[in-house]
């Protein structure tokens, strides 16, 4: 994760709440019926319907230990509740544009428009006469192993094909922490240096470019950032990115000096000149790279 996005879902939280009730609400009561013992994604469902519904972290976790413990308690027959869990919480019938409340009007409800995961790549919805895309939605936590995770609105994070399927893949981040973009906050940083003189990074820029690097920089004792570095190839990515980096930066030095000389009567903005609001940083592609190489300033 580069950018939080930890306000997304605000406006979808009511439509989408009462979209995720009625499910189970309407699966419960299908089981009212049934003499004797019920099926075993009705004792699951019963016990965790809160925390389905959930907009923490701390209850979206919860769920998945009580799932744990009733595959556990079901042993061999916990494949019976996982498929039973995909049935109702159908997210192939959500993304199918069914019914009034599906992906499609969920996506418009997003504020974010770059992928967060990698915030090189737009992540906005589209639909009109001719067409229609909008942003893959990652399961944060695994929807084929936590089935019941698939509808839970916090638990799904607008992101780019490339993050969500060429990247994570499987990689199962309840086992293997990383940061979630709908609640940790930014800590990977960016980094323009001098590999020659660290105070050159100017004169390296204009006549050694091969001594200038960019590089996302995570906490060292931070677990889930250090996973995220490696699992979305950021560095490897952002590589590839140097240009930009580098443009962005000499930019910005001409703009302060520009802000100095009094002979030339500056009249623009500084965001019009460099065309990037630091306070706006998470709605840009690169944005947070940008905001890093400004806040060495």
């Amino acid at each position: 994760m580069i950018v939080s996005i930890n306000q997304n879902w605000v406006d979808a939280e009511v439509e989408h709440t009462i979209y995720l009730k009625k499910i189970i609400h309407n699966f419960l009561h299908s089981q009212y019926s049934i003499c004797g013992p019920k099926t075993p994604a009705y004792y699951f469902v019963r016990e965790a319907r809160k925390l389905i519904i959930s907009h923490t972290l701390s209850d979206i976790s919860s769920s998945i230990t009580i799932l744990n413990t009733h595959t556990r308690r079901l042993g061999t027959q916990k494949k019976r509740l996982l498929t039973e869990l995909k049935k109702i919480f159908n997210y192939d019938k959500f993304i199918s544009k069914h019914g009034a409340w599906n992906a499609y009007a969920l996506c418009k409800k997003s504020k974010t428009r770059i992928c967060p995961y990698c915030n090189h790549a737009y992540a906005f919805t589209i639909e009109c006469k001719r067409g229609a895309f909008r942003p893959t939605l990652d399961h944060f936590f695994l929807k084929d192993q936590y089935p019941h995770l698939a509808l839970t609105l916090y638990n799904l994070v607008p992101s780019c094909a490339t993050c969500n399927s060429s990247l994570k893949g499987e990689e199962n981040f309840y086992q293997t922490p990383h940061l979630n973009p709908l609640f940790d906050h930014e800590v990977i940083t960016f980094q323009l240096f001098s590999t020659g003189d660290p105070s050159g990074l100017l004169d390296d820029i204009s006549l050694n470019l091969q001594n200038v690097k960019l590089a996302a920089i995570a906490p060292t004792r931070c677990v889930k950032s250090q996973n995220s570095l490696r699992t979305f190839i950021v560095n490897e990515r952002y590589e590839l990115l140097l240009m930009e980096a580098v443009d962005f930066f000499v930019a910005k030095v001409n703009y302060e000096e520009a802000k100095v000389n009094t002979q030339i009567g500056l009249q623009f903005s500084e965001a019009s000149q460099l065309r990037f609001d630091r306070t706006q940083h998470n709605k840009y592609l690169l944005g947070k790279m940008f905001a890093d190489i400004y806040d060495t300033f």
